[in-house]
């Protein structure tokens, strides 16, 4: 998977790298990153699914990212079709008006093949077969965005890594995880940090903790082992996971310069 991120990166002029508008830091990878400033190639950073924060904080991570470290950022919301406007002159601008091709990568469900398709829209049409360099038989496409700008119509998935939090909130598969509830609780903890109301509202139950909540969800659910009529706690946790990567909770994070405060934790 990594060689062919790899090979995306050198055969392209733009890497754009969608993140997680909630969780930008942790949707970073700068060990990709490190392989695009090696290149020599030019990196755009993309928050989706703008809509789930409130519109200061998408403006204080670009102003974080463009102060902080010289870099360009965009927000965007592809299910809602906002922002792609602006993210098509992000990309003429940082091409300078040449031709160029675009490789969109990122982990698993930050929306990289939304954005794809919302660039693509009715005027856009593919062209012919390219194939990845020697190791990779299958071809990919080139679509076209304008009359200079082109992009393949295959993200580069980046495998999810890190600790267990941050692989789940990487995208990593709920269901191939040997125990979805302790890595559930940690996501838990995280969202109540920032907006406790969120999950309140998510999920119409006021809770202790994040067991408790668990508890609750799986009863509220009839959720229970038929043996002894115990709460199924793991179904709750995978449904965590699985409605934080849908969009179904909705919090924020802060970028590192700012602090935050009671009144500014609830969404």
């Amino acid at each position: 998977m990594l060689g062919k991120i790899i090979q995306l990166v050198k055969r392209s002029d733009l890497i754009i790298e969608v993140l997680d508008a909630r969780e930008p830091s942790l949707t970073r990878s700068k060990k990709i990153e490190q392989i695009v400033i090696k290149n020599d190639k030019k990196l755009l950073l993309v928050l989706n699914k703008g809509d789930l924060v409130p519109l200061w904080v998408l403006k204080s991570w670009k102003y974080y990212f463009k102060e902080e470290e010289n870099r360009e950022s965009v927000y965007v919301s592809s299910t809602s079709h906002l922002g792609t406007k602006k993210l098509r002159d992000t990309m003429k601008a940082l091409l300078r008006g040449n031709k160029g091709v675009v490789a969109f990568i990122g982990y698993p469900k930050t929306g990289k093949s939304s954005i794809i398709n919302a660039l693509k829209g009715r005027h856009s049409a593919q062209t012919s077969a390219y194939p990845l360099e020697y190791g990779y038989t299958k071809s990919i496409q080139l679509f076209k965005i304008d009359n200079k700008i082109y992009a393949w119509d295959t993200p580069g998935i980046i495998p999810p890594d890190g600790n267990e939090l941050e692989k789940i909130i990487r995208g990593y598969n709920v269901d191939l995880l040997e125990d979805p509830v302790k890595p559930a609780i940690e996501l838990i903890n995280r969202i109540i940090k920032a907006s406790r109301e969120s999950l309140k509202q998510a999920y119409g139950v006021d809770f202790t903790d994040p067991y408790d909540l668990l508890v609750k969800i799986a009863l509220k659910r009839g959720w229970v082992y038929k043996s002894d009529k115990e709460p199924n706690i793991d179904m709750a946790a995978k449904t965590i996971i699985r409605d934080y990567h849908e969009g179904k909770i909705t919090y924020y994070t802060l970028p590192p310069n700012l602090y935050r405060d009671d009144k500014s934790s609830s969404v």
